[in-house]
């Protein structure tokens, strides 16, 4: 069976896997399996394929890491996107991964908790299992719906999955956020990605 990542990437998957294999090993990380990397690629890839049914008017992607779901954004023809990420070694990463696509997304190094990326009406936030050197992750979470919720804006994130979370504790916290969504007005579409990792997306809209 041919994954989304081969489907939408035919001639440039193994590039973007080469780029990613390169930064995890360049962090200092413990080697993972190709099996992992291609799964994790794969999220982001199916992310970004649903978002882009979603039509936005444009995107930020805060977080960004490799950008995998704003590149796939960007390759489906919706141009008007920025990815933000406080790290400029991995944005060389992802720029590096841009240029080989060939596509439109522009990439900003800053802190998005220092100084925050306006959206404009129309436009989507996105984070893919959401960080800061700063707070913790549930923190971020939060921060980030809050945002969402006071000003308005769509959302699409991926929890963290943490240290100490397993299954039902990660699939809890997914509903909770959910349910907070909901109770703000938002249509909140919560699902698990793909059977290999326990990842979910949160995918609120009004």
């Amino acid at each position: 069976m041919v994954s989304r990542l081969e489907a939408i990437f035919p001639d440039d998957w193994q590039s973007m896997l080469n780029v990613y294999k390169d930064f995890i090993y360049s962090t200092g990380s413990q080697p993972v399996t190709e099996n992992l990397l291609l799964a994790l690629l794969e999220i982001g890839v199916r992310f970004g394929e649903r978002l882009s049914r979603l039509h936005p008017d444009g995107f930020v992607e805060i977080g960004c890491g490799l950008a995998i779901p704003s590149l796939t954004l960007a390759t489906s023809g919706h141009t008007v996107g920025r990815a933000v990420d406080i790290d400029p070694k991995v944005l060389s990463y992802a720029e590096d991964i841009r240029d080989r696509l060939g596509c439109d997304l522009e990439f900003q190094c800053r802190d998005v908790f220092e100084d925050r990326p306006k959206l404009q009406k129309g436009e989507l936030l996105i984070a893919e299992k959401p960080a800061s050197y700063k707070k913790n992750i549930l923190e971020v979470e939060y921060n980030l719906m809050n945002w969402c919720t006071i000003e308005g804006h769509n959302l699409a994130v991926i929890p963290s999955f943490m240290d100490g979370d397993d299954l039902i504790s990660y699939s809890l916290r997914c509903e909770k956020h959910g349910k907070k969504l909901r109770q703000v007005g938002f249509k909140v579409e919560n699902r698990q990605i793909c059977e290999q990792l326990p990842f979910r997306w949160l995918i609120a809209t009004k």
